[in-house]
């Protein structure tokens, strides 16, 4: 599994919008996991003009989740009918996955908050500990 840090992000929302667009102009699915997930599903349907992100979250019916290739939750162990999760997690300063089935790429979005950046040093600690090799694609400073 392939896991990627973007750090010292100035608008964490802004930054996901523009990674999501690009992985879904690319074909990709995307599962997000964020505390934050209701402002993130207002962010997509502002972020640029004319062009809506159609995503599955909280709420919505079994068919959009398995139809949809953006999924929003609050975290990544939150239950979704069974539904196989999409390839690509984004973690927007929710806790680490306490589990990765089906995960084949993890990007963590780290905001320039102190306490966002202890979170996602912590992360990287714990991702090493698991044996996989993290790597910083990313850094907004």
């Amino acid at each position: 599994m392939e896991v990627e840090f973007h750090t010292g992000l100035a608008e964490p929302l802004d930054h996901a919008a523009r990674l999501l667009r690009k992985a879904l102009r690319a074909g990709g699915r995307v599962c997000v996991a964020s505390p934050h997930w209701e402002a993130l599903s207002r962010q997509l349907w502002v972020s640029e003009p004319g062009e809506f992100m159609a995503h599955a979250r909280p709420g919505v019916a079994t068919a959009a989740w398995r139809r949809s290739a953006l999924w929003l939750l609050p975290t990544f162990d939150t239950a979704v009918d069974g539904s196989p999760r999409p390839p690509v997690w984004v973690n927007l300063g929710a806790d680490e996955p306490s589990r990765f089935d089906g995960c084949e790429r993890l990007i963590e979005l780290v905001a320039r908050a102190d306490e966002d950046v202890a979170a996602g040093r912590r992360r990287w600690r714990a991702y090493k500990a698991q044996g996989w090799e993290p790597v910083l694609r990313y850094d907004g400073r």
